[in-house]
Parts: structure tokens; sequence; C-alpha cells
């Protein structure tokens, strides 16, 4: 009996050895992990604060942080990545710049631009 248990404890061990070592490859970057945020502002519409462009090195991580006076949607373009907003509250789109090219970022409803993305190595 104890050779039984010693085996299954062996073996529990070594599958959470393997699971604890392995990693979505394509997962998003983890807050801390030298994600760069950028914030910005739109109220009527129109962009009241943040960048109008923002320039970032392939393989960055990056967090566009967006807070709009009215409900919409943020939109990348490019990376189909995408965040509800509601009024007065911060929302966000995190993810791995992995793709060289100028893309728009902007609000849906509206139409509200909210920059340009440019991605390069």
């Amino acid at each position: 009996m104890r050779r039984i248990g010693g085996i299954c404890g062996i073996t529990v061990a070594a599958l959470l050895a393997v699971t604890g070592c392995s990693g979505s490859a394509g997962s998003e970057p983890a807050p801390g992990t030298g994600t760069r945020t950028v914030k910005f502002s739109i109220t009527e519409g129109k962009r009241t604060a943040g960048p109008e462009e923002v320039a970032v090195r392939t393989g960055e991580n990056l967090a566009l942080e967006v807070t709009s006076d009215e409900a919409d949607e943020l939109h990348v373009h490019g990376y189909d990545k995408a965040a509800q907003l509601a009024p007065g509250v911060p929302g966000t789109v995190a993810f791995t710049a992995n793709i060289d090219g100028i893309f728009e970022v902007e609000l849906h409803k509206s139409g509200a631009a909210v920059t340009k993305l440019r991605v390069s190595g």
C-alpha cells in the first residue's frame, strides 16, 4: 500500500511541475510586467486628453485607457481589441503590439478618433 501511495505522490508532483511551467503563447500581458499605459479622455465626441499618436516598438506591451462622457465601445483596428465604456468610467484595452503598421483607435458609437497607433520594429 505504501508503494502505491508513493507512486501516486510522485505522479501528482510531476504533473504539477509540468503544468506549472507551461504558458499560453497568445496570452495578454499581465499587469506590472512592463506594460506601457497611455490615458485618454473623450468629451462630446472629441479627444480632450491624450496624444494624437502613440508610437511603440514591435513586441511592446500596451494598455490604452479611455474615459468617455458617453457610453461607447473602444476599438483598436487591426488588432480586433475592444472594450465597452460606461460614462465617466475608464475602460482599458491591453495587448502586445506585435503587428507592424499604423492603426486607428476609435469609439464606435460616436466615431470619435482616440489616437493612431504606430507599431514598428
